[in-house]
């Protein structure tokens, strides 16, 4: 996966590059309206394309979006640059939204087959840049033209009819379906019933002089998801990750409580903490779609 998604991305890189080459080239022939449309067409498709590659390879969401906004808002820019101010504005907006969209679909392509689903963004991307491309030289060149009425609008329907059924079928088998083998089943199971406080709902500690916590992270979420302990009473936290590849729910934060970002690796994290106010303090995965509560007595 990993040299395909560099081969993609030397592809995305050829294919903008030379787009924003011709941008540069034929700056005279691209001004106003049809710079802007090209500047952001070539932003977007790009920071799309790249923060998808990045996503998958990379997996933190902070790290990802970070550089695939960089990426597409300095796309947006070079292409815009040689047409003006308004061109570098547009195009670098649509680079960062085209960054920020390919970064969080690119993590989350991660639970899919990334391969199929890059190859089919990069189907997108090619026909794309290949139009922005043909229009420039169309519009540098005034021996060329193009009917669009001769491109039949039930070629692009039947196209899009095929591209649907594709994706149904990947969504009916195993292609779309987070992969779990064998041995992470049993190593799951083994968790799950060595763990049999972690499988509570809620758990109780306030009693408890030395309290220790077991969590469990599941695809639902973490397990207990409510937890009670005493006001300035140490607390030592175990959390089990049996699952792989789950990059969400991978990222452990607790920020009231000064514990941010912690990487859950596969196996066994411990943390520690303690309450010093008593209150409900929020804990969560790093994109806070899966949450939890502490409350402190």
């Amino acid at each position: 996966m990993t040299i395909f998604s560099i081969i993609s991305a030397a592809f995305v890189a050829a294919g903008s590059g030379y787009s924003i080459y011709l941008v540069y080239r034929n700056k005279d022939k691209l001004t106003n309206t049809p710079g802007i449309m090209i500047s952001m067409v070539i932003a977007v498709i790009t920071g799309l394309l790249s923060g998808s590659i990045i996503g998958i390879i990379s997996g933190e969401t902070f790290l990802v979006v970070g550089v695939s906004m960089i990426i597409g808002f300095v796309i947006g820019f070079l292409a815009g640059h040689p047409v003006g101010i308004l061109a570098i504005l547009m195009g670098s907006i649509s680079g960062l939204m085209g960054g920020i969209s390919g970064a969080i679909l690119g993590v989350f392509l991660q639970y899919l087959n990334p391969a199929i689903l890059i190859g089919i963004l990069l189907g997108f991307y090619f026909v794309i840049i290949g139009f922005v491309i043909v229009y420039i030289h169309v519009a540098a060149n005034n021996k060329f033209s193009i009917n669009t009425q001769e491109l039949s609008p039930f070629t692009i329907i039947a196209g899009g009819v095929v591209l649907v059924s594709l994706f149904l079928f990947m969504y009916s088998g195993d292609l779309v379906k987070i992969p779990v083998k064998n041995e992470d089943l049993q190593t799951q199971a083994k968790q799950e019933s060595s763990n049999q406080a972690a499988t509570k709902t809620e758990i109780d500690v306030t009693d408890d002089s030395t309290p220790k916590i077991k969590m469990l992270v599941t695809n639902k979420g973490y397990s207990p998801r409510v937890i009670r302990v005493k006001k300035g009473v140490p607390v030592e936290l175990e959390i089990e990750n049996p699952l792989k590849n789950n990059s969400c729910l991978s990222t452990f934060m607790i920020p009231d409580l000064g514990i941010n970002n912690v990487d859950l690796k596969a196996g066994t994290t411990k943390l520690s903490f303690t309450p010093e106010k008593t209150g409900e303090y929020t804990f969560s995965c790093g994109m806070k779609m899966y949450k939890g509560t502490i409350i402190v007595e």
